[in-house]
């Protein structure tokens, strides 16, 4: 006889008794389940079972819970990742404020060559391997004599307002930077450069010479010739538009805020949508303008802003907490001491080789930059066309470097020193000595001359002044003169400890160096125009593509040249001038580590470092890709990456 459950349930509905007194131990033996029990039913299954089944029947349901959730986290976990979602605001500090947002006047200026970088588009850019890659171009053919470049556009290009991107915009930006009314610092770069329209979609740029570089020269952004037309060339400057920009970048002129005194306070970009590449993830980047550091440090560990482009050597311990990510940013730049060889002693090959021997490059490295640079030998740097591994190199050696010195410098006491600055002074102001209240002296002429107390405690406090107590012997230049140096470099914390920790390395050989600061914004200006410098520690920016030709020729020793050491060599100068026009990159290679030697026997210059530059950047924000640069502006080429926001995606 077979029973159905469902029978004894509704048994069990009229009774308030426990099911065993209607059901005997027999009859629940012989119920068989016919059917699984409906939702009604099974609500009163837990009065059929024992203890020990409720506890079975829980640890079961309970283990089943459990695989089903482990087994769906391992599935998502091995089947999904997270990509970035569009949405979220990145904001950064800068140093300064805009003036040029406009790519023929930007380079002037690093915030105007920051925000030009994202709104316009070049013709070619560098990607992250430092290599130089098509942008607004899709290919191009250099000529049999190179000295033709035919570049084809790539298709379907539009400015941020949706105007096409054509050849004629090309060829307008060139002949505006071109034309001597414009004024763009850049002229000189492009002088005896023809550009010619081949098509709607291909132009041309016909050198004079062959110019191996040329390319890099056309990474500059491109103006829309419908925007500027109007606009005459002696004007451009005041025009609204170099503020107000419109380009063809990943990013377009969204807002700028103001205040009272006509300050630009911040400064907002929101993703061009008519961008060719990829479209920017972030909604809007915003760029805040401090006038010093430390202020906007405060705004970044206060997330008032969510990055710092730089943070100086000196306060890198500012940016340390747990929400910050520091990047560090590698450029083509070194940092040199440039020896101006007018000076009786520098012209001395052996005198510079034991300043040379003196310096201990990664104490200076530790003390200027807080560890975050690399010891260099010359000029071109690792991982650039013609870098030279195996160029020689000065080995630190204080004893070797107080070798060759005693030989021609010989050592004297400082009571010595003293009295032979006394006789240098005194002669100077033989015109100017007081006559009453005197004192005679002697110069080291034998000319007498009559001091008054106040001259001699001047004169006793000025050489008392320059003189370093811990520095324990001096040196005589010739009979009546000691060996003194002067350092001058910019006022920035870099390049002061930097002097700083040199003019002490050579006082421990006994030469007295002193070290002049000039502001960095006037040292261009008041020293680096007429050269007026015994001994300058500088740096110099050369690019990915080395071209050294106006860093180290002849040509260039002069003002505007670059040519601080006013080196002057003929064998060097034929490298060079090979060497910008070799296409062939072994060559060029080749041509440069030529060069790299004998700037290592002649000696024009002590090549320091490369220093390593911070960016401080909020933990939210990722994408973040740094390393090697070609530029500082170069730090936010993938800008259009970066994310805040994120969603899981499965994959199969």
């Amino acid at each position: 006889m077979s029973w159905k459950l469902s029978s004894y349930l509704e048994r069990f509905k009229r009774s308030k008794s426990n099911p065993s007194n209607y059901l005997d131990k027999k009859l629940r033996n012989r119920v068989k389940l016919e059917k699984l029990p409906n939702s009604t039913q099974f609500k009163y299954l837990a009065n059929f079972l024992s203890s020990a089944e409720k506890r079975t029947l829980i640890g079961a349901t309970t283990l089943l819970a459990v695989t089903l959730i482990s087994w769906g986290i391992y599935f998502i976990s091995t089947h999904s990742i997270l990509t970035p979602k569009n949405g979220g605001e990145y904001s950064e500090g800068l140093i300064g404020s805009p003036k040029y947002i406009n790519p023929i006047f930007a380079s002037t200026n690093d915030i105007d060559t920051d925000i030009s970088s994202l709104i316009y588009s070049g013709l070619f850019k560098y990607d992250s391997n430092k290599q130089l890659v098509p942008d607004l171009a899709e290919k191009f053919v250099v000529g049999t004599d190179q000295k033709t470049y035919d570049i084809q556009l790539k298709a379907g290009l539009k400015w941020s307002d949706g105007e096409p991107l054509t050849t004629d915009d090309i060829l307008f930006t060139f002949e505006t930077l071109q034309n001597a009314e414009v004024g763009s610092p850049l002229i000189v770069a492009f002088q005896g450069v023809q550009i010619s329209k081949l098509s709607d979609n291909t132009i041309r740029f016909t050198l004079k010479t062959p110019y191996a570089p040329f390319l890099d020269s056309l990474t500059l952004g491109i103006l829309p010739e419908h925007v500027w037309a109007e606009i005459s060339p002696a004007n451009m400057r005041l025009a609204q538009f170099n503020l107000q920009p419109l380009g063809s970048g990943p990013w377009k002129f969204l807002k700028m805020v103001k205040d009272s005194g006509g300050n630009i306070q911040s400064y907002t970009l929101s993703p061009n949508t008519n961008y060719y590449g990829q479209k920017p993830f972030l909604n809007n980047v915003t760029f805040k303008f401090f006038d010093n550091y430390n202020d906007a440090i405060s705004a970044l560990r206060s997330q008032n802003i969510l990055g710092l482009s730089f943070v100086p050597h000196n306060l890198k311990d500012k940016v340390n907490g747990k929400s910050l990510n520091n990047f560090g940013l590698q450029l083509p730049q070194y940092t040199a001491i440039f020896f101006n060889q007018t000076t009786s002693e520098l012209k001395d090959d052996n005198f510079r080789l034991a300043l040379a021997q003196a310096i201990d490059k990664k104490t200076v490295i530790d003390q200027a930059l807080n560890g975050d640079g690399m010891a260099i030998d010359a000029p071109i740097l690792p991982g650039n066309l013609g870098y030279f591994d195996s160029v020689k190199k000065i080995p630190f050696d204080l004893n070797a470097a107080n070798v060759i010195l005693d030989k021609k410098w010989p050592r004297i006491q400082p009571e010595e020193y003293f009295k032979i600055r006394y006789s240098q002074i005194t002669k100077s102001l033989v015109p100017a000595a007081s006559t009453s209240t005197t004192a005679t002296t002697k110069t080291a002429s034998d000319t007498a001359v009559t001091l008054s107390p106040t001259d001699q405690n001047n004169i006793n406090e000025t050489i008392r002044g320059e003189m370093n107590s811990g520095q324990s012997f001096y040196r005589q230049n010739g009979k009546n003169d000691a060996l003194r140096l002067s350092i001058t470099t910019a006022d920035t914390p870099e390049y002061i400890k930097t002097a700083q920790q040199i003019a002490q390395m050579w006082r421990a050989l006994g030469i007295q160096t002193n070290v002049v600061s000039v502001n960095s914004h006037q040292i261009v200006r008041d020293v680096l125009k007429d050269r007026s410098y015994q001994i300058l520690i500088y740096g110099e920016m050369i690019g990915a593509d080395p071209d050294l030709y106006s860093f180290w020729h002849s040509t260039q020793s002069d003002y505007p040249g670059l040519n601080l050491a006013r080196f002057s060599n003929r064998d060097a100068d034929k490298l060079l001038e090979s060497a910008r026009t070799t296409l062939e990159t072994d060559s060029r290679a080749k041509l440069y580590q030529k060069f790299q030697g004998i700037l290592a026997d002649q000696l024009p210059a002590i090549f320091l470092y490369s220093p390593t530059y911070i960016m401080a950047v909020n933990k939210d924000i990722q994408g973040v890709e740094t390393g090697n640069i070609v530029s500082p502006q170069d730090r936010l080429d993938n800008l259009n990456y970066w994310y805040i926001k994120t969603t899981r995606q499965i994959k199969f």
